[in-house]
């Protein structure tokens, strides 16, 4: 009977520590991927500010063909 119960609280251990596991990794990937949409969110404000500080005409496409 002993054997049962060590072999029940084994499996529950295993379960809990699997979705402990699962929960980490989870926010984890949420953090980065917080932080990537925050470097993206940088990128996006950096470029913008670039542009405002180029010259009229600088920084749009021209279609070379025309």
């Amino acid at each position: 009977m002993s054997d049962s119960i060590a072999g029940l609280a084994q499996s529950i251990v295993s379960s809990q520590s699997a979705a402990t596991s699962g929960t980490i990794q989870s926010i984890f990937l949420k953090k980065q991927a917080e932080g990537d949409q925050a470097i993206a969110q940088l990128v996006q404000q950096s470029a913008e500010s670039q542009k405002a500080v180029l010259p009229e005409g600088q920084g749009v496409v021209v279609d070379r063909l025309a």
